[in-house]
């Protein structure tokens, strides 16, 4: 009896400690992938520091390539990551070769449209089809390993990587401030001409620092806040789906930290991300929240027939973007890109003009040019799947809200599917729907609290 006592006591002992444990504590995996998935999961955002004089060379592109040598192991996950670059490398050549065959049938019109470049490897196949599949292949890559191997702890070192990205674009942005000059220290990488970025960051026609752009919505030539992606719509597009994601999960430090970084970036894209993303989560934490969101559009509209500062400051963020050169010309590249796969060509309106052809500024014409309805469909479906799958868990609707807010933010205002922390948040939506497919495998438990407790 006392040695029963003791075993139970002891077992009540290590239950105790369970629950006390963080479920965001890593869990050892191996001496390799305790360093290897916290380093790649810092370094992710990072898009301006490249480690070689080649594009594209960034550390986490380069960790993440390394996946099948540093994840090498007899288990089934490192099988599994074989398999799927095999399977990609398959699959990419036969979608290639069903876009190129369209060439065979008639000649597209691309007078219009924005070719990236114009370098044949052999035939119809172009230097482009290559490294862009390449940037693809890595993005996809880092997604899969990502929920191959994910567990709670990749979520703190993923949040980890996106607060450091804000810490050092509030640096920049202060430095900015003071001095008037960018002092980016750290970025290498070539992001276009001389006269959009800081003066002395290069010389040529080349700027070897990030891209600076000006802004004078918090005063006279303040930057647009951009850190280590390069511009900010990119910070945008790399941050929102964290700070929907904090939002939704009541984080409030992390979520006002990162709202106010968005704020200075003053992006577009960031305000649709935003807006879609915390209306979703609103909406599904209090239904009549729809009726907030009314009132609130009438009274912006209010104030911005009725408010000098509060019309200044939605002009600058949305409609003079809307209204100038470059806004037109947007819409109209939208427009002749997405009108691609419907030249007549059956080849062609099924699987595009073939991957890194032509370079639109949104998504939803960028796919349906390169790579036609069937391809456009396959990518909303890999983003939007864990929405339609995931039917429980503590952050279903944070993760839910996060995948619309990429989509929407994706489709409308940036082409860039290469940056690497969305394709986290597809990943772990993933994971989530594996997790909730194995609770519900598992007979006499309570399902919604054994998942609570793998996901909180």
């Amino acid at each position: 009896m006392a040695t029963a006592g003791i075993v139970a006591t002891a077992s009540r002992g290590r239950a105790v400690a369970t629950r006390r444990a963080s479920p965001y504590a890593y869990v050892h995996d191996g001496l390799v992938r305790d360093w290897y998935f916290p380093l790649l999961l810092l370094l992710a955002p990072v898009q301006s520091i490249l480690l070689t004089s080649v594009q594209g060379t960034t550390p986490a592109f380069l960790l993440t390539l390394l996946s099948t040598v540093v994840l090498v192991g007899g288990d089934r996950r490192y099988l599994h990551v074989l398999a799927f670059c095999f399977g990609f490398a398959v699959l990419y050549a036969l979608y290639m070769a069903f876009s190129l065959y369209g060439y065979t049938i008639d000649q597209p019109d691309m007078s219009r449209l924005t070719v990236i470049r114009e370098i044949y490897v052999y035939g119809y196949l172009k230097q482009t089809h290559v490294t862009q599949g390449l940037y693809l292949f890595v993005a996809l890559l880092f997604g899969f390993i990502v929920y191959e191997y994910f567990q709670e702890a990749f979520v703190r070192w993923a949040f980890y990587g996106i607060l450091l990205m804000a810490f050092y674009g509030f640096y920049e942005f202060i430095f900015y401030a003071i001095f008037h000059t960018n002092g980016d220290i750290l970025s290498n990488r070539n992001f276009g001409d001389l006269g959009t970025a800081a003066a002395g960051a290069g010389e040529g026609s080349f700027a070897t620092g990030s891209m600076l752009q000006q802004s004078n919505l918090f005063g006279p030539e303040f930057m647009r806040l951009k850190s280590l992606v390069g511009e900010p719509s990119m910070y945008a597009l790399t941050v929102t789906p964290f700070a929907v994601y904090a939002f939704a999960r009541r984080w409030w430090g992390i979520f006002g930290l990162l709202l106010v970084s968005l704020v200075l970036s003053t992006s577009t894209t960031g305000v649709i991300g935003l807006l879609v993303g915390l209306s979703y989560a609103q909406i599904r934490q209090r239904h009549d929240f729809i009726v907030y969101i009314a009132g609130a559009l009438v009274i912006a509209a209010l104030l911005y027939f009725t408010a000098a500062p509060v019309q200044d400051a939605v002009d600058k963020l949305l409609f003079n973007k809307l209204d100038t050169a470059s806004g037109v010309g947007r819409l109209d590249s939208m427009i002749q890109h997405a009108s691609v796969p419907f030249d007549g060509n059956p080849v062609r309106f099924l699987f595009g003009l073939g991957f890194g052809t032509v370079r639109a500024t949104d998504m939803f014409s960028n796919l349906l040019a390169n790579v036609g309805v069937v391809g456009f469909l396959l990518y909303s479906a890999a983003i939007l799947a864990p929405c339609a799958l995931l039917r429980r868990g503590p952050d279903r609707d944070a993760i839910v809200a996060t995948l619309l807010a990429i989509y929407a933010m994706e489709m409308l205002t940036v082409s860039e599917y290469s940056y690497l922390p969305p394709w986290f948040m597809v990943a772990m939506g993933f994971a989530r729907v594996r997790q909730q497919r194995a609770v519900r495998a598992l007979p006499g438990l309570d399902r919604q609290a054994t998942f609570a407790g793998t996901s909180a």
